[in-house]
């Protein structure tokens, strides 16, 4: 008996490690991919055109490679579940198989629609696992574990060519296609990462033997991340690459450094040593939203949605504009607006300014911020705003200085010149001090740095110090905490339990 499986493609733009297509391949005699551009997405106020530009741009390869073993790819323009219905119409299949997504609600609505859609039509809906993030993990210590065991399995090798003549799309399919989208065209922007498998696997070779050198100490520089970091967030967003991929060419790596006589060898397995604890990281705060969806709209900890936020729409726009008048944010924010990256140091601090300084709200920052990354990752991005605007509740507040950045990882004010041009006249100590003593020809402060962070930072620990935060801050470590080095937090002893 034919068994038509339908392989929906989400994110997961790649042939190597690939558990869905895997499973399609081994289960199925034919198999469809399907890939569905839903204007909910393309609206989204989260989304922007470098995120469609990635997705057409991964599926053009895809597409290409399918091609090379006679298969074939569909892309159908509208929301899912009508889509779906559509395809079913014309195809009777009784399988879908998918990655498990770890969305905002969005995302989550839809595959809620889905689920309740397969069943009363009798589809089996399969979701895999892609990453090291456990849905439906109820106790946290056990996290460290599976995430090892995951990545230790190794990647899924590309399936064989034998393997991919199964895949192949009905003409009564390819007929539900939009004819814009039979070119898979995108806007044609240009300046910003390639998002395709091919350019992840040598984004990643780059790195283990040539840039990942002085990652370490490369990282937190604007000016030196852009080479000395992975550069692979962004295809980790996307699913050009997997995190189980990247993790055994790593270690593959740190072995052969074992065996070799490059003098600079310790200096290599110290920086991907570093590169795999920030992978693990990646991992451990997409948890968060796997477990805890609210906190798209909620503080972890909701003690704090108490603080007392100003909305001030002028305020907003001007953090949003790169026009706050301190050299270094706007620096930032141009950077972001132009090349769809910035190294996590700096995301961080032009955040707690936005969040501390300037007392905006994570959430009006939340779609602007989404919106210029090319990397963009849900579980990151939300985890990442709420633990830098202090709402979490169980990190040590940082409160980032821009001027004191300039001095730490900007010293010669290079990247600040180049992307606040107005400032190129200037000095670095002048550029420096523009924060108290305003320069000619570039905006004012829109506001006193150190007043407005000291009046955010009483606030802030006004809620800390009471009752309900300090309940709520255990329910959170419990729920969410790093289970690694001295902040760990012994687990409560039950009631009537003997010491």
């Amino acid at each position: 008996m034919e068994q038509i499986v339908i392989w929906w493609l989400k994110k997961d733009f790649r042939l190597e490690d690939n558990p869905a297509l895997t499973w399609s391949l081994e289960n199925g005699t034919q198999v469809v991919p399907v890939f569905i551009l839903e204007p909910s997405a393309i609206n989204a106020p989260e989304t922007s055109r470098r995120h469609v530009d990635s997705w057409l741009s991964a599926l053009r390869e895809l597409r290409s490679r399918l091609r090379k073993n006679s298969g074939e790819l569909c892309v159908l323009t509208g929301e899912v579940l009508p889509e779906l219905q559509k395809l079913r119409a014309v195809l009777p299949f009784h399988k879908i198989v998918s990655h498990e997504e770890v969305g905002i609600e969005r995302t989550f609505a839809r595959d809620r629609a889905v689920k309740k859609w397969a069943r009363e039509e009798g589809v089996e809906w399969i979701e895999l696992r892609q990453t090291g993030v456990f849905r439906g993990l109820k106790d946290r210590d056990l996290r460290a574990s599976y995430w090892k065991e995951w990545m230790g399995q190794g990647p899924l090798a590309t399936p064989s060519a034998n393997a991919l003549q199964k895949i192949s799309v009905p003409k009564q399919v390819m007929d539900l296609r939009a004819a814009e989208n039979r070119r898979l065209t995108g806007s044609g922007e240009k300046g910003f990462q390639p998002v395709t498998e091919s350019a992840a696997q040598k984004t990643l070779e780059t790195f283990l033997h040539q840039r990942g050198l002085n990652y370490s100490s490369g990282i937190s520089s604007p000016n030196t991340a852009f080479h000395s970091g992975s550069r692979l967030s962004v295809h980790l967003a996307w699913g050009t690459i997997t995190g189980r991929n990247v993790y055994d060419a790593v270690q593959k790596r740190v072995l052969e450094l074992k065996e070799s006589d490059d003098p600079d060898a310790g200096k290599w397995r110290r920086s991907l040593s570093s590169f795999l604890a920030r992978l693990n990281w990646r991992d451990h705060f997409i948890q968060r939203l796997e477990s805890e969806p609210q906190m798209e709209f909620h503080s972890l900890n909701e003690a704090y949605d108490d603080l007392p936020f100003v909305t001030d729409e002028d305020v907003v726009n001007a953090w949003k504009m790169g026009e706050t008048g301190l050299p270094l944010v706007d620096a930032v924010i141009r950077c972001a607006q132009q090349t769809g990256f910035m190294n996590f140091r700096m995301r961080c601090m032009i955040t707690s300014v936005g969040c501390h300084a300037l007392q905006m709200d994570w959430r009006d920052m939340d779609h602007a911020m989404a919106r210029w990354w090319t990397d963009y990752e849900p579980g990151i991005h939300l985890s990442q705003l709420q633990m830098q605007a202090g709402v979490v509740g169980i990190n040590t507040l940082r409160t980032y200085n821009p001027a004191k950045q300039i001095s730490d990882h900007d010293p010669t004010a290079r990247f600040v010149k180049r992307w606040v041009p107005e400032l190129k006249p200037y000095t670095v100590e002048e550029i420096i001090a523009h924060q108290t003593e305003p320069l000619k020809g570039y905006l004012r402060p829109i506001i006193d740095w150190k007043a407005g962070t000291s009046e955010m930072r009483s606030n802030y620990y006004a809620i800390k110090r009471t009752d309900r935060a300090k309940a709520l801050a255990e329910i959170v470590f419990e729920n969410h905490g790093s289970r690694k080095g001295p902040t760990r937090r012994p687990k409560k002893k039950a009631a009537g339990a003997k010491a």
